[in-house]
Order: structure tokens, then C-alpha cells, then sequence
């Protein structure tokens, strides 16, 4: 059975890849078709391959096992926040510290001076100290707040990573592979599959796309711990209707755009011609003057020396020039 139902990944938008232009080749046997030159993801391979890291997943988690998000792109930050607050895991989102796992101790550190901060103001240190030495423990305090935040309880190394977009987190896949810890990763037309261990391809850009793929490892990790399950499977009767979703996502707007806005222009303006005759200034061309800007109208009414022209409306304009 499968974890998500196809009308969650089409209204995401997960089939969405990159321009043909932008690819990496070793992401073929994922792409479906191409249309306006953006490669179309096959959404029955990335549904079976959410169902085998779904499965991996809730394994390691079974088996007591942490999970850490990583999500450092801005598409991507606040949905790794949120699924991992949802069952108690870990996250990275500001930026991926160099040696967060395989220099873990002095990390570990890191977050022992944050604790070390807190404390200090807690216990009323603060008012001891110099107001300059005062503020500048409140700037450090910050920094690593920002960085550490979301792996402050990680009191050891996790037992398994999810990544959006592996060229983005390179670093923390390349850390992951050299301690062994496997990567579940969603995967775009444009990254390397290779050192990922669990291949989810999908739209790494839209907020949505990563909502649903995250969101459904993230109940392999919450039906492993007995937390709630978040439903991507049921399907309502107006979601089984296949839909234009390309309003729901922003890259293929982007790419499109420009080559909507020309043709529409030039329609519009070809329509303009053909509707609105050509403005005349010999007597014997018939007018139909109601079509008229007041601009044009102006321009013959001073053609044809009628006083006081660039002061009337266009009614007033028509009358004068009849």
C-alpha cells in the first residue's frame, strides 16, 4: 500500500523538475517526459521509493534510532522545523556546521557554552559584569542559539539523515556517507543521486512538494514512536480528478511566464490592429470617432485647428470634429 496517494503529489507539484537544460544525467531514469522545456518527474517511481525509505525509516526509529533534518535552503527551512518538532526530532536549517557529525565532540561543546550563556544569566551574572563584556555574551549567545538550536539535545550521533536537495547539503551527505548513517534524500532532476541512500525524486523548490514528501517519512517516524499520523493517503473525490497544478508551483510559473506574457501581447496587439481602424486626417475618410482615445481625438482636433482642443472631453472632442 502506498504511503502517499497520487493526488497529494500531483496538488504538491512533486513531478515538477528542472529546465532540460539543467540536469544531472543520472537522474534519467526518474524523468517521465519534458513539457515547455521542464523535465516532468515519474510520480509512480517516486511513490514506490517514498514507500522503501518509509519503510527503512520506521525500521530505524524501531529500533530507537534518531532522525536529523537538514534543510538549509529556504524553501525547505520551516517544513524541516515543523515535521521534526512534530516527533521530537533534530534539525539543521540555518547552515551546516562543518564536522557536525563526524567532529561531533567539539560541536557538543559548542552547545555546552550555550547552555553555559543561559545559565550565566539565569543565575544573575549578567549584573556583575561590565555592560560591554554584558552584550557581547548576548551576541554569542545568539549566534549559537541560531546555529544550534534545533541539535542542542542531540546527545549523540543520529541514526539517520533526511536532506532536501542534495547539491545544496553536500557537506552533510558527504559527513553522513564517511560515518555510515543513511541519507534519505528528495531528489531534483538536477542533483546526484549517487551517495544517497534512499533516492525520493521530487521538486526540492516548492514548499508544498517538500511538505508532502517530508511530511509522509516523517509519519514512518511518528507511527514508529506512537505519535499522531498526518493522512497523505486517503483520497477525496475531487482530489482523484487530475488537475493543472502548475499555478501551485512557483518554478514552472517563472519559466513560463515570459513566454506566456509575449504571446499574449502580441495577441492582444494584433487583436488592437485589427479592431481600430486607422486614424485619418483627410476629410473624405469616414471615422468612427466613439472608438477613439481622447488622445487621438485631440491629435485630429488640432490637425484640423479647433480652438480650445486640449481642454475638452471626449464627447465635447467628437462634436467639435463632426
Amino acid at each position: 500500500m502506498s504511503v502517499v496517494a497520487m493526488s497529494y503529489l500531483l496538488e504538491g507539484g512533486v513531478q515538477f523538475g528542472h529546465q532540460t537544460k539543467r540536469w544531472n544525467p543520472k537522474m534519467k531514469e526518474y524523468i517521465y517526459s519534458t513539457r515547455d522545456d521542464i523535465y516532468i518527474m515519474d510520480l509512480q517511481k517516486t511513490q514506490d521509493s517514498l514507500e522503501r525509505a518509509y519503510n527503512a525509516l520506521k525500521k530505524i526509529v524501531e529500533d530507537g534510532g534518531k532522525v536529523l533534518y537538514v534543510g538549509t535552503k529556504k524553501q525547505a527551512s520551516d517544513v524541516c522545523i515543523e515535521e521534526a518538532t512534530r516527533t521530537g526530532m533534530y534539525y539543521m536549517t540555518e547552515r551546516w556546521l562543518g564536522g557536525t557529525l563526524t567532529n561531533f565532540r567539539t560541536i557538543r561543546k559548542r552547545v555546552y557554552r550555550l547552555a553555559e550563556i543561559e545559565k550565566m544569566e539565569e543565575d544573575g551574572t549578567f549584573e556583575k559584569l561590565p555592560k560591554k563584556e554584558v552584550i557581547d555574551l548576548k551576541k554569542e549567545y545568539d549566534k549559537l542559539n541560531k546555529n544550534l538550536c534545533g541539535i542542542r539535545d542531540m546527545d549523540k550521533l543520529p541514526q539517520a539523515v533526511i536532506i532536501v536537495d542534495s547539491t545544496k547539503e553536500y557537506n552533510a551527505i558527504r559527513e553522513a556517507n564517511k560515518l555510515g548513517i543513511p541519507v534519505f534524500g528528495l531528489i531534483d532532476t538536477n542533483c546526484d543521486p549517487d551517495n544517497i541512500d534512499y533516492v525520493i525524486p521530487g521538486n526540492d523548490d516548492a514548499v508544498k512538494s517538500i511538505k508532502v514528501v517530508l511530511g509522509a517519512l516523517t509519519n514512518a517516524i511518528a507511527e514508529a514512536t506512537g505519535k499522531e499520523v498526518v493522512d497523505y493517503v486517503t483520497e477525496d473525490e475531487s482530489k482523484k480528478q487530475v488537475r493543472n497544478f502548475d499555478k501551485n508551483n512557483d518554478r514552472t510559473e517563472k519559466n513560463n511566464e515570459k513566454k506566456f506574457d509575449k504571446k499574449v501581447r502580441k495577441e492582444v496587439k494584433t487583436e488592437t490592429v485589427v479592431e481600430k481602424p486607422e486614424v485619418a486626417v483627410n476629410n473624405e475618410t469616414k471615422i468612427d470617432l466613439t472608438i477613439l482615445t481622447v488622445s487621438e481625438l485631440r491629435e485630429l482636433a488640432k490637425k484640423k485647428e479647433i480652438k480650445g482642443y486640449s481642454k475638452l472631453k471626449k464627447d465635447e472632442l467628437i462634436d467639435a470634429l463632426k
